[in-house]
């Protein structure tokens, strides 16, 4: 059965609407370069922003740009006191080190929650921002009341994005978890032993109906687009017409993946407001 992310994506909206009118807030995009997909996914953060009344602004900066030129734009960020989240968007021309731009934001203006002190605080199990795609995934479970506890799940990619966060939130919830990657070995044996397989390679319909049990739960946080212009997840139409849960490419997880940023734009926005009121 193919579960959607339309209706939770409106219920998180509303709750987000109404924190944004108690706690003034703003979200910063560093966009390099003129990638097409990428203006579009920036276009909806902007779209679902005005819908909950927190302004989106963008930063773009040539694709030229050098490291330490866009360093010194994100520091500048880190020193507005009106912004709230900063976000760098991704892909970033080869000659800038995404990590080390990464690193510049100011932790507490981290709305991705990859920030090393952030990834940290994962890892600790102490509450804050996370990664926005994994957290998606973990609301996309609850609220299909999948119980993870004593759990095998197999996930798919091992990205300081997606894989390896979702790892830590899903072992914190007692799920017993295997990461692999592409040098992981017999890797069929390993999803088809899973009760839950997540997928998140960034390859089309790579995860086959031979990988997966039936009557598994399968989350595919892959979107890839084909020649034609298709949308198509990571996971083959048979291999989640096998699952008795499999999250829908489009209109699943990555429904819910904008929502979460938002999430965590409450979360930055009250801890600054905490932080002022001390």
């Amino acid at each position: 059965m193919l579960v959607y992310g339309k209706q939770l994506r409106e219920e998180m909206k509303e709750r987000i609407k109404q924190q944004a009118t108690q706690l003034p807030m703003k979200l910063a995009i560093v966009k390099i370069g003129n990638d097409k997909a990428s203006q579009s996914y920036v276009n909806g953060l902007i779209k679902f922003g005005k819908e909950v009344g927190i302004p989106v602004v963008t930063i773009c900066l040539d694709g030229q740009v050098t490291q330490v030129e866009a360093q010194q734009a994100i520091m500048e960020l880190n020193q507005d006191p009106d912004i709230t989240g900063i976000m760098i968007q991704k892909p970033l021309p080869e000659h800038i080190n995404d990590n080390r731009l990464m690193q510049t934001v100011d932790y507490n203006k981290d709305v991705e929650g990859l920030h090393y002190y952030n990834l940290g605080k994962l890892l600790a199990k102490d509450p804050g921002v996370c990664p926005s795609t994994p957290k998606a995934i973990m609301t996309m479970l609850r609220a299909n009341e999948v119980d993870l506890t004593g759990k095998k799940v197999t996930i798919v990619g091992r990205s300081t994005i997606v894989g390896s966060p979702l790892a830590v939130m899903m072992t914190a919830e007692n799920a017993t978890v295997t990461l692999c990657h592409t040098r992981t070995r017999n890797l069929e044996m390993e999803t088809r032993a899973a009760d839950i397989v997540v997928a998140a390679v960034g390859k089309p319909w790579f995860i086959n109906a031979d990988m997966v049990s039936e009557g598994c739960i399968i989350m595919d946080a892959g979107i890839n687009v084909d020649e034609s212009g298709s949308i198509r997840g990571d996971v083959h139409p048979e291999a989640a017409a096998r699952a008795k849960i499999a999250s829908a490419v489009p209109g699943g997880i990555g429904m819910i993946t904008v929502a979460e940023l938002f999430d965590n734009m409450v979360i930055l926005g009250s801890q600054q407001a905490g932080a002022q009121l001390k």
